[in-house]
């Protein structure tokens, strides 16, 4: 199975968004269901990345991944609490969903498939932080998506996920490419 969203669906998200998305007056910043989200150009994450990077070194890579990995269990949670009675027991309805959303808030146009008890996402353009690093980098650099992805598959899953970047725009491949399963990567 590979899913893929299509254009109505990236849209019929962003309609939602545009009716649950409030602006806190007192911060300023835009609140989702109570948490506060960014809407921002993809080279925001590529900037992070590299900054962190010329601190860090390569630890950025880790602690991207550790941040991302949070926020995607907490988005499943937030997605679950919401959708609940759509989604229970529907694999396919779930990646579709993360395909679309994940293209409406600006990280990328990416497809699920699940082979040989992995899952698989691929971005044709490649992910944001990729998309948008200057330079090529020796490494993969979408350590925060990630993170993210596998704390969603996990917590969907009900199973530790771990993941890696096969492949990245960064380092001069065509696209973006993650595998996941439940096995640690080292």
């Amino acid at each position: 199975m590979k899913i893929e969203a299509s254009q109505d669906d990236v849209n019929n998200i962003l309609d939602k968004y545009k009716t649950i998305i409030k602006s806190n007056n007192d911060t300023g910043e835009l609140v989702f269901a109570g948490i506060p989200v960014m809407f921002s150009r993809a080279q925001f994450m590529s900037n992070i990345f590299s900054e962190l990077e010329g601190i860090v070194g390569e630890s950025a890579t880790g602690i991207l991944k550790k941040i991302g990995k949070s926020y995607g269990e907490l988005f499943y949670d937030l997605l679950y609490d919401s959708q609940h009675s759509v989604l229970e027991g529907e694999k396919e309805k779930i990646f579709n969903y993360l395909c679309a959303e994940t293209q409406a808030i600006g990280w990328g146009r990416i497809s699920i498939e699940e082979l040989s008890g992995k899952i698989i996402i691929s971005s044709e353009e490649g992910m944001a932080t990729g998309r948008n690093y200057s330079g090529q980098s020796q490494g993969s650099v979408d350590s925060y998506f990630l993170g993210y992805f596998e704390g969603f598959f996990s917590k969907l899953n009900k199973t530790p996920y771990h993941g890696t970047e096969t492949e990245c725009v960064a380092k001069g491949d065509k696209h973006c490419k993650m595998e996941f399963g439940t096995e640690p990567v080292f």
